[in-house]
């Protein structure tokens, strides 16, 4: 059983690597979206970093899968 603690780490923003690993994507996808400017970056210092809450619209942007339900009762 994973490990429990009193205070949960919470990230408010992410570095592009590290926005990749949560969503199990390329990097270069990441790097596309920040050039594209479908995913905003800030800058501190030298280190860029992406809000959690931009990467959660532009997952939100991206294509549903439409999928059919069979219909449990017939």
């Amino acid at each position: 059983m994973p490990r429990q603690t009193k205070n949960p780490v919470v990230y408010l923003a992410l570095s592009p690597a590290a926005t990749a690993t949560a969503l199990g994507i390329e990097p270069r996808k990441v790097y596309a979206a920040i050039d594209d400017g479908e995913l905003p970056v800030f800058l501190n210092s030298v280190k860029r970093r992406i809000l959690v809450s931009h990467i959660e619209r532009w997952v939100l942007s991206w294509p549903q899968l439409k999928t059919k339900r069979k219909d449990p009762h017939g």
